[in-house]
């Protein structure tokens, strides 16, 4: 007999994650947990981003927009965040890095945590535009 093998499932609670986000505070070093996974919150404020000229610079310099790392702070991870994404997109940002962590928190690889999460983020956002 043949053996099969079985594909974890991912622990989502998307609903938990949408309720939690009008809660979590867009400022530096806010801490908070999600589905037991820790994450801690730095912010790059606008000041600091003002005097690169491109895109391209700024993200060599600072990051992307919105990212996360394996935290020095907390038992998690530090999601960056430039102050300037526009206050409408952030909820929909938050989701996806909070959630992507979460997963590969759950023991699934970067680009399984990203396919899974893009999907969810779809289903409760719609297409995902550049931010």
């Amino acid at each position: 007999m043949e053996k099969q093998e079985i594909t974890p499932q991912p622990e989502l609670k998307t609903e938990e994650l949408l309720s939690m986000l009008s809660t979590v505070k867009w400022e530096q070093g806010y801490r908070f947990t999600f589905n037991g996974t820790e994450f801690y919150i730095n912010i790059t404020e606008a000041e600091a981003l003002a005097g690169v000229e491109t895109e391209t610079e700024r993200n060599k310099m600072f990051g992307e927009p919105a990212e996360y790392f394996e935290s020095t702070y907390v038992k998690g991870f530090d999601i960056y965040l430039h102050d300037t994404i526009p206050e409408a997109d952030r909820p929909k940002i938050l989701f996806h890095e909070i959630l992507e962590a979460n997963l590969q928190d759950q023991g699934f690889s970067e680009p399984e945590a990203h396919k899974i999460t893009l999907a969810e983020e779809e289903k409760i956002f719609g297409r995902r535009e550049k931010w």
